[in-house]
């Protein structure tokens, strides 16, 4: 009530600054109600602040530990049963055989590897149309029998390839 006699006087006194007066009164209102909430909020946060202090973690140095979610660190921790890591890849190395001809030319290649590889190493086309082996497009001669050259691989022993 003291703001509504106060604004009564003001407008008694200057009546052609009415509008001014009261746009003015509205946004002090405002910024009064934006600063009590921001002292609330503020006085929430503090008073739960336990949120977000840190408290000192005493840690053996040896060990790492992550307390993700109650324990989550489990689950990236080695398992020591498995015992001494191994060298993962192809064991005693890769195997080649040096005895493949392919229409007459000599070929190296690896053992276990798709034909169709090999023929396009050594430039040999061969035909090919459903990649699964069921329509015969790829038929070629290896070591005197005919097959599907989609579904081949190289032997480990004397290999002559001859396309059809």
């Amino acid at each position: 009530s003291t703001h509504r006699c106060a604004g009564a006087a003001l407008l008694t006194v200057f009546p052609h600054h009415h509008h001014h007066y009261t746009s003015s009164l509205y946004h002090l209102c405002i910024i009064i109600i934006m600063n009590r909430f921001v002292f609330l909020l503020l006085t929430c946060l503090v008073a739960s602040s336990n949120a977000f202090s840190v408290l000192p973690s005493v840690q053996n140095p040896s060990q790492t530990s992550l307390n993700l979610f109650g324990g989550l660190g489990d689950a990236f921790k080695n398992d020591d049963k498995l015992g001494e890591r191994k060298n993962e890849g192809l064991k005693g190395g890769v195997k080649y055989n040096e005895q493949i001809l392919i229409n007459g030319k000599s070929v190296k290649a690896v053992v276990g590897q798709p034909i169709k590889a090999v023929a396009n190493s050594a430039r040999v086309k061969i035909q090919y149309d459903c990649q699964k082996g069921d329509c015969g497009t790829c038929m070629i001669k290896m070591n005197g029998r005919k097959v599907k050259a989609c579904q081949m691989k190289v032997p480990a022993g004397k290999c002559v390839i001859e396309t059809l």
